[in-house]
Order: structure tokens, then C-alpha cells, then sequence
């Protein structure tokens, strides 16, 4: 195969210049191995807290995940924790505090959601002490036992900064630094016409990896693994002439081209039993699209998926190129979240350090579609791709799922599971003295790319 490194794999070849589909100019970040005690040694863990954990913006959560007044959900980063709530309407009225009461150092809430209840305020349940939603004190139980002196800055919750974007919450620890509009970027403009708030969760699974954070991210934003690990997509899902681009911050992007029978296929005529299940899915009937062959069909799944939306009233499909329609655009938010955007359907993954472990990470998988109450039509889980990931029918998304953890493979989903089972098995090479260090293709440049940030971050040429 004829193929340049710096151009690589374009999807759209027609895209307008500095559109959103269009093809990023190549950054070179090298081709030096990758140290693997950047993945499993203390030091290393230690630098990245320092410089890149606590002074970079990360994600937190759902904005509408927290509707009400007085609604909060607990984030966990290492060692610390913190509260998000919403106090007043707006994405301006969310805030973030660290998760201790200034009294003792208890945590104000051990839970994953809740509600400040109708005093709108958190109490501390060690002593009592009383916070409102705007994080001041307003009781300090017994307040006489205390000097004056001793309470007399009336200690309350330690703010942190705290953004939202299209429904994302994001959370910082740096009192000052860049706004998380300039940390984004490009990404807002590039993912506008997706209405995140319309998006629903339909799971939500958090789990304990034995493999540090990176080595899990970096299953997940490349797609050089797929033909190995994901066999069962090979049909339906380009896994070759994938599009990958490198954007400031460390942030980055890769498209996978979804709907037709890709590159790797010996028959790209027939169309396949799994393109048909596919059109089907969403109303659509085979016999209408037989003069397609299987390399063009995804212009039937284009023409089904908009008469889907319009069925359900989802007006943005109008703003979205046929490309968005079917394909998948997988964004890096530097550095720990990846969202799978679909048209009717996101997979946000959250990769977090471990908090004594660096061999160790929590990986979290939300999943998200867009309802479809009052019919008898499902949705499917953007993590999943076997019968499991069909909803009942008529699912309108009023029921937030309890976040949980998988105790099986199977609790992951078929496609999730595969990379479940590959990650820390990875991490146990990279910690063997034979191995020298990640040897990175030009579809694994996503990863050599977040690596350069951190060095810039630690201040490591």
C-alpha cells in the first residue's frame, strides 16, 4: 500500500478546509520509544499529580445529572475528592468544592449522588457542622466551645473552579490557569451540533483496572487493536482507514468510518447480514436499498437514520453531515476522557489514577442515547454491540441507572469485555525487564501526542 505517514488515512477527502471533518496538518511528536516506567513507577505518578492532575481541567460529570437545586455527585481524582452541586439554574449555577469539612477533615458525602435536602445545605456527620450550597458555613454546632479567634474567618468548603460545556462538568484544582474554553479548543465548535443534553444515560459502569491510567487510555484511542481484539466489527466498521488528528492541549481526534463494508473485507459487493440487522434497527427495509453494494451502503443507513430522527423530533440530524450520521467520532479530552460521539448516541470512558497504586486506575463508562418514549422502537448502547446492548422498547431515559461495578465480563458488554480482559495484561508486559518500551505507529500517534503534553506540563524535553 502506497501510504505517507504525514497525510495517513483521510475519511472525508472533500471536506472544506478547517471544517470540522476536515484532516488536521501532521504533528510530529518523534519516534523515540515510549519509557515504560512512565507507566508503573511512583516517581513518575507523583510528577503527573503535580504538574498535570492538579493543574489541568477534568472531567467530572453530567450537568444534567444534577437538574435540581441542590443536587450533587461525588468525584474522586487520587487521593482527593470533591463535590459538584447545582445552586442555582444555568450551567453557571454548578459549583465545586473539595469534599471535607474544614472542622476535622471528614468527608461531607460518601455517596455517588444525592440531594442537599430541604435545608439546602450539607452537614458534616462527624460534629454537625453546616455548609450551604454556596459552600460558606452557616452552623458550627456548640459554637461556644470554640474561642472566637479560633472560628472567627467562619471556615467553610473550599471552592475549586468549575465548567460546563454542552452538559460536561469539568473541575480544576489550579486557582488560576486557562479557562476551559481555551483548554477545548476546537472540540465545542467541532461537536456543537450534537444537544448533549438531549442524551440519557443508559449505563454507567466504574471499575478497578490492574494497569495504570495510561495503559488503559491508550487501548481506547487507537483502533490499530481491532482487527485482534474486536473481530465482530470487522463487518460493518473500518478498522484500517481510520482518520487521526493531533490538537492543542494534547487533546486529539480519530474517526472511525461505520456502515459499509470496509477496506479489510475480501467482498466488498455483498452486502452483509450485520448492515442489513443494522438498517433494520432503525425502521429501515432492505428491499428498498438493493442497488446498493455493500461498499456504498452507507448511504442507506444515512437515509434511514435521518427518517428516524425525524420520527422522534430530533431536529439537530439536520445539522449534522451524512459523515456524523454514521460514523464515529472519538474525541481526547485531554488528559482523561475520551467521548464516542454518534448521532443518536455518546460513550464518555473516564480513566483516573489510582490513589497509592500507579500499577492500578479506575475506568469508568457512561453510556448514552437518545430516548425514544411513547414508541415501540430500542436504542443501543454505544459499549456494546451483541443482543445485550438493545433496550426495551419505548425507552425513554427518565430512570438514571445506579452507577455500577462490573462483576463479570459479561456486566461490561461484549465489545467493553474484549478490552477488559487485554488491558492488564498489558500492564504486566510493560512492567517485565525485557521490555523496553512501546514501539508506536502512525495510528497509535494519539498516544505519543498526550505524552508530549505531559512532558511539557512536568517541564521533561
Amino acid at each position: 500500500m502506497n501510504y505517507d505517514y504525514k497525510t495517513g488515512f483521510v475519511a472525508y477527502p472533500d471536506a472544506e478546509p478547517g471544517s470540522p471533518a476536515a484532516k488536521a496538518p501532521y504533528v510530529d511528536n518523534g519516534k523515540a520509544r515510549i519509557d515504560p516506567r512512565r507507566y508503573y513507577t511512583h516517581e513518575e505518578a507523583a510528577l503527573e499529580w503535580e504538574h498535570m492532575w492538579t493543574k489541568s481541567w477534568v472531567f467530572a460529570g453530567l450537568a444534567h445529572d444534577i437538574p435540581n437545586i441542590g443536587d450533587w455527585f461525588k468525584v474522586e481524582l487520587g487521593k482527593e475528592s470533591f463535590i459538584v452541586v447545582r445552586n442555582a439554574e444555568g450551567d453557571d449555577g454548578i459549583a465545586a468544592y473539595f469534599n471535607l469539612c474544614p472542622h476535622r477533615g471528614n468527608r461531607i458525602v460518601h455517596t455517588d449522588f444525592g440531594n442537599a435536602g430541604s435545608g439546602s445545605c450539607f452537614q458534616c456527620d462527624f460534629h454537625g457542622w453546616k455548609f450551604g450550597l454556596d459552600g460558606k458555613n452557616v452552623e458550627i454546632r456548640d459554637e461556644f466551645l470554640f474561642r472566637k479567634e479560633a472560628v472567627a474567618h467562619r471556615p467553610g468548603l473550599k471552592p475549586i473552579r468549575c465548567g460546563v460545556w454542552n452538559s460536561l462538568v469539568f473541575i480544576s484544582v489550579a486557582p488560576s490557569g486557562k479557562s476551559l474554553a481555551e483548554h477545548l479548543d476546537n472540540i465545542p465548535k467541532h461537536l456543537a451540533p450534537y444537544p448533549f443534553e438531549k442524551y440519557r444515560v443508559i449505563r454507567d459502569i466504574e471499575t478497578c483496572w490492574n494497569a495504570n491510567w495510561k495503559t488503559a487510555l491508550d487501548a481506547f484511542i487507537e483502533f490499530y487493536h481491532a482487527d485482534d481484539v474486536h473481530p465482530q466489527l470487522l463487518t460493518f466498521t473500518e478498522t484500517l482507514e481510520c482518520q487521526y488528528d493531533l490538537y492543542a492541549n494534547g487533546n486529539s481526534r480519530m474517526i472511525i468510518p461505520v456502515g459499509y463494508v470496509t477496506s479489510r473485507n475480501e467482498d466488498r459487493e455483498t452486502v452483509t447480514d450485520a448492515l442489513k440487522g443494522f438498517l433494520q434497527f432503525y425502521g429501515g427495509n432492505p428491499d428498498d436499498y438493493v442497488h446498493l453494494k455493500g461498499h456504498e451502503y452507507y448511504k442507506a443507513l444515512v437515509d434511514v437514520r435521518r427518517k428516524w430522527a425525524k420520527r422522534h423530533g430530533y431536529s439537530h440530524f439536520d445539522d449534522l453531515s451524512d459523515a456524523q450520521i454514521n460514523d464515529d467520532w472519538n474525541y481526547f479530552v485531554f488528559p482523561n476522557i475520551t467521548i464516542n460521539a454518534f448521532s443518536d448516541a455518546l460513550l464518555i470512558q473516564i480513566f483516573s489514577p489510582h490513589e497509592s497504586d500507579p500499577s492500578k486506575s479506575y475506568y469508568r463508562a457512561i453510556s448514552l442515547c437518545l430516548p425514544v418514549g411513547g414508541t415501540q422502537d430500542m436504542v443501543m448502547d454505544p459499549g456494546q454491540f451483541g443482543p445485550e446492548a438493545m433496550s426495551p422498547p419505548g425507552w425513554d431515559g427518565s430512570e438514571r441507572p445506579a452507577k455500577i461495578i462490573p462483576q463479570t465480563l459479561a456486566d461490561f458488554g461484549s465489545v467493553l469485555a474484549q478490552d477488559a480482559v487485554r488491558v492488564p495484561e498489558v500492564q504486566k508486559g510493560i512492567e517485565s525487564m525485557a521490555f523496553d518500551g512501546y514501539v508506536l505507529s502512525e495510528s497509535e500517534c494519539r498516544i505519543r501526542h498526550y505524552h508530549a503534553e505531559i512532558d511539557r506540563l512536568i517541564g521533561r524535553k
